[in-house]
């Protein structure tokens, strides 16, 4: 049995798996969380590394004609910088809504993965649309109050 597969689906269902954990908690445990979350991004660093290397995406990268795997090298080595980011953010993480941040970058590094990793179009798509709600989430958490799409309202107007 191969063991691509099993490192791919871990790669996208332990941090799903571990937001879980952390929205189950609530804000009860907030150094765990932390503990958690750090150990979650450290484990997942090594298996976008372990993926690089198994899959020997460093010796294609840069082939030409049918043996690049340019996205696949680029996707376990953005993954892997990605958690590294990820993992001293959470650590460093200060202030109020702690567990929220920490399910969001969870959320994150899962949706990363998963445009990355996946290779079917459906999934690809559910987690493209996880990635733009993440951030959209976070952007809002943030305070930027923009929009794709705002309807004014006619009443509103200004007669300049």
């Amino acid at each position: 049995m191969a063991v691509d597969p099993w490192l791919r689906f871990g790669a996208i269902g332990l941090p799903l798996f571990g937001a879980l954990i952390i929205w189950g908690w609530g804000e009860k445990f907030p150094y765990t969380q932390r503990r958690l979350t750090g150990i979650t991004f450290g484990i997942l660093g090594l298996i976008a590394l372990t993926l690089f290397l198994l899959n020997r995406h460093y010796a294609c990268v840069f082939a030409l004609g049918r043996e690049n795997c340019l996205f696949e090298g680029l996707a376990t080595l953005s993954l892997f910088l990605l958690n590294v980011f990820l993992a001293g953010k959470s650590i460093t993480l200060q202030g109020e809504n702690r567990g929220t941040v920490y399910i969001l970058l969870l959320l994150l590094s899962s949706s990363w993965a998963g445009i990355g990793l996946v290779e079917n179009v459906l999934v690809l798509l559910i987690f493209l649309y996880l990635f733009f709600f993440v951030l959209n989430r976070w952007a809002k958490m943030e305070g930027f109050k923009s929009g794709f799409l705002k309807i004014r309202d006619d009443y509103d107007d200004d007669q300049k």
